[in-house]
């Protein structure tokens, strides 16, 4: 079995460290994952402190993470929220983390510090993707602070980001930034996530704990659990952003969901191009790089369409004369509003539970010409068509008074994403 990025990172420590913290991985495997579906029981966590001068931020962290039961055995959490470290070498907590990581969990980690971890600045580097450096901005605040738009970040319009705070540098290819703070011309990451098809983790800078106790850094940490049990973050809402997006034209639609679900949709060919395992687009590579690169995608592609017009008058004809008229937020998502040969459709895609796959509501205004969406069939997904009628590949709407339509698509195995 070919190793994860993050798999070859641990290796790494481990072979550096010599020692058996890093024996295990924090991840959720799908089966744990599976186990902590929407509405199943509260997750169990485990806090971890270095020293006894940390008691103080574990209770407050008690009192932040009332949605949740933390447990006093490491054996029986199912994530651990680790404040600064577990302790350095043969230290009890170390020991006891160590028990945690007998197997596969996820794990929330506030202001990590080397010198509270068995394998200091290197096990922090592997498990981070991002190496510790000095006091960021010689310990001055944050004058700007930057958010991206993921769903542990929800409802957070100030982000909590009290000086003192580390410089983080070369973060790794697997990491994204949800946060980063500037102060003058110094700009280090905030908050930032790790994950791949298993396992999540994810990574708060700040060093103060007052951050305990506000509002905002105690909706954060909680909604950091959530994500990194692989929940939906209660709240979150879909995000649409147009962008620069792979294999698309410029001003294409990021349409994410907390579900886990991503979507380009291309207001160019009229279509959707790709779906993605995700609920995020990173568009700091926009900002970041001087052509303005496109943005990065959370997950893989699993439904993808070729590059030509989505629409026609007949099943196999061609391409029907179209405009994109703009789009709306409407009711917890976005519609999007065409014109297909002077008809008006409005396109209103949800997502379905667990990142399963993507419904695709149509309305379509009365008219004479015959509508017919062209489908991409392909191996791992299921489409289905209701209120249209299925032919050549195409889905077509036939009714001169109007209607609506939907067209699902759904990973074939019905596997969740999450």
């Amino acid at each position: 079995m070919r190793p994860s990025p993050l798999d070859r990172h641990l290796a790494s420590a481990r072979r550096a460290l010599g020692c058996g913290v890093l024996s295990a991985i924090l991840c959720v495997a799908p089966a744990a994952a599976a186990e902590f579906g929407p509405g199943q029981g509260k997750p169990r966590v485990a806090l971890f402190g270095e020293t006894a001068a940390s008691r103080d931020a574990l209770a407050a962290l008690t009192e932040a993470l009332t949605a949740f039961t933390v447990v006093g055995s490491a054996e029986q959490a199912d994530l651990a929220v680790v404040w600064r470290g577990p302790g350095g070498r043969d230290s009890s907590g170390a020991a006891a983390f160590g028990r945690f990581l007998e197997r596969p969990r996820a794990l929330v980690v506030l202001g990590a510090d080397p010198a509270a971890w068995p394998g200091g600045a290197s096990e922090v580097t592997a498990l981070m993707g991002a190496a510790p450096g000095g006091s960021f901005a010689q310990g001055a605040a944050p004058t700007v602070l930057s958010d991206y738009g993921h769903p542990i970040t929800t409802g957070v319009t100030e982000p909590p980001a009290p000086p003192p705070l580390r410089l983080w540098s070369d973060l790794a290819a697997d990491t994204f930034v949800l946060q980063e703070a500037t102060a003058g011309e110094e700009t280090a990451p905030l908050a930032w996530i790790r994950k791949d098809a298993t396992r999540r983790l994810v990574h708060f800078a700040a060093l103060n704990p007052a951050i305990l106790r506000e509002a905002s850094g105690r909706r954060l940490i909680t909604q950091a659990v959530w994500w990194a049990i692989g929940r939906p973050v209660p709240g979150a809402t879909p995000q649409a952003q147009r962008t620069v997006l792979p294999d698309a034209h410029p001003g294409s639609f990021a349409l994410t969901f907390p579900e886990g679900v991503g979507v380009c949709l291309d207001p160019v060919r009229g279509g959707i191009n790709y779906l993605w395992a995700g609920e995020f687009a990173d568009l700091r590579p926009r900002w970041l790089t001087k052509q303005g690169a496109p943005a990065r995608l959370d997950g893989p592609v699993w439904y993808q369409e070729s590059a030509e017009p989505a629409w026609r008058t007949a099943a196999g004809g061609p391409a029907a004369p179209w405009r994109f008229r703009g789009h709306t937020a409407r009711a917890g998502t976005t519609e999007f509003h065409y014109e297909i040969d002077g008809r008006t459709v409005t396109e209103r895609p949800t997502a379905l539970p667990e990142g399963r796959g993507l419904t695709r509501h149509f309305t379509v205004g009365p008219g004479k010409p015959t509508l017919w969406l062209r489908l991409a069939p392909q191996a791992g997904v299921r489409i289905e068509v209701t209120g249209a009628r299925s032919e050549a590949e195409h889905a077509g709407f036939t009714e001169e008074s109007g209607g609506e339509f939907t067209v699902r698509l759904l990973r074939a195995d019905g596997e969740a994403i999450r």
